[in-house]
């Protein structure tokens, strides 16, 4: 009873920890990494905790932790809109297994060299251990799904742009220079080939392009992309109003983006217009998949108008749908959502599935696939976001049912030993 009692405390602590501690309803997801990443210490403390305890003991301490933890954790996503948290919770399940396993060999192992110091310097030891990353190492490869490599099918994409993310701001021969984390998701989905130039040699090599933030473009370009869509051309274009991108460069220098779209001519002859939108600042908004929903951030996006015609607008008037003789095109009034700052975490690893901020690089290739007529899994994986409408309230008295009832049967049966 008295380990049973120990171990609805520490998954008592792991929900507490995760909600106050991690920030969990700022993270935004209805997800379980942020619990698990407080489960190494924890199992760590309970291992050393119950390091005298004979071992069928031990080992029922430690079933009841994972499964009361991830019970709670269960129920909380449920009610924040999760679809299927049952994979990750087994994931989790598992690797807090064979974490708190290896725990407790090294601390039985230390406590047979010595009785009395040997459990001590071994919980020292895998403390130390754990504070760098390779203590994490196992843990994190089970628990995470497995990454994916490129994409078995990549369409051909060209792509034109003056936002600096093929080389960054100081272009190819800058050793400092990288390719953006958009232009990476773009390359692990696509065939990326960028033009310098719109004219009917360059175009005429693909039928999917994707014209974000452009140059001033010559009238003889804007003539022959007109051209290239009406025979059958698609295109996503994000046009900005306001462009917001930081740039280390000098105002007036040619290398920094345009601050506003320059297709004005284009959207007037397709019957649009664009313009800026009230709203400031960075803000994020979920987007209808055929899988669920994802979430799209962009900061300052404008807005379209358009005459009776050939194009049809969302009904938040950030993005136009357009069919132009045999070809098609999607606007968007952002082109802001290409920055790698409103989508990818601080710190290593900010782009992968399971740091992310939100689904910019997903959103824009499910658009391009849209143009396509193609319908593919995404490389990098789904998110499950909070809910909008969730009630947290109500999440978290569901969250804590294990644990009362948990706190029930441990006192019915004190009473029982007690009679």
């Amino acid at each position: 009873m008295k380990l049973s009692a120990a171990a609805l405390a520490f998954a008592a602590a792991e929900l507490a920890l995760g909600l106050i501690a991690g920030r969990y309803f700022e993270w935004g997801r209805a997800e379980a990494l942020l619990f698990f990443a407080f489960r190494p210490w924890l199992l760590l403390i309970l291992a050393a905790f119950l390091s005298r305890e004979p071992w069928h003991s031990r080992i029922a301490a430690y079933a009841i932790f994972l499964i009361l933890a991830a019970s709670c954790e269960t129920f909380l996503l449920l009610a924040l809109g999760a679809s299927s948290p049952w994979a990750e919770m087994l994931r989790g399940v598992a690797a807090g297994l064979v974490m708190v396993l290896v725990i407790d060999l090294a601390l039985q192992s230390a406590r047979l060299l010595s009785a009395r110091w040997g459990a001590i310097v071994a919980a020292l030891a895998l403390f130390i251990l754990l504070l760098t990353p390779f203590g994490h190492f196992f843990h994190e490869r089970i628990i995470l799904p497995p990454e994916r490599g490129a994409a078995n099918e990549r369409p051909n994409l060209m792509l034109m742009t003056a936002l600096p993310i093929i080389w960054g701001e100081g272009g190819a021969f800058d050793p400092e220079s990288r390719p953006a984390a958009s232009h990476r998701a773009l390359e692990r989905e696509f065939r990326v080939r960028p033009l310098d130039v719109l004219d009917e040699a360059s175009l005429s090599s693909g039928k999917l392009l994707l014209l974000a933030q452009p140059p001033l473009l010559a009238p003889h370009e804007l003539a022959a992309f007109d051209a290239w869509v009406r025979r059958g051309g698609r295109s996503l274009i994000l046009t900005d109003p306001s462009l917001t991108w930081p740039s280390r460069l000098p105002l007036g220098d040619t290398r920094r983006p345009p601050p506003t779209g320059l297709l004005g001519p284009l959207l007037e002859h397709w019957g649009l217009r664009l313009e800026p939108a009230e709203r400031r600042g960075p803000g994020a908004s979920p987007m209808p998949t055929a899988g669920g929903k994802r979430r799209l951030t962009m900061e300052q996006p404008g807005r379209f108008a358009s005459r009776p015609g050939m194009c049809r607008i969302s009904p938040d008037l950030l993005v136009a749908r357009c069919r132009i003789g045999k070809g098609e095109a999607i606007l968007v009034a952002d082109a802001d959502l290409m920055r790698d700052d409103l989508w990818v975490a601080p710190g290593r690893d900010g782009d992968k599935r399971h740091n992310r901020l939100s689904d910019n690089p997903q959103i824009v290739a499910d658009w391009l696939d849209e143009l396509s007529g193609r319908q593919r899994e995404r490389l990098d994986g789904e998110v499950e976001w909070l809910a909008e409408d969730a009630d947290r309230g109500a999440a978290l008295l569901l969250a804590l049912l294990p644990l009362i009832l948990g706190v029930a049967v441990i006192l019915i049966l004190r009473a029982k030993t007690r009679t």
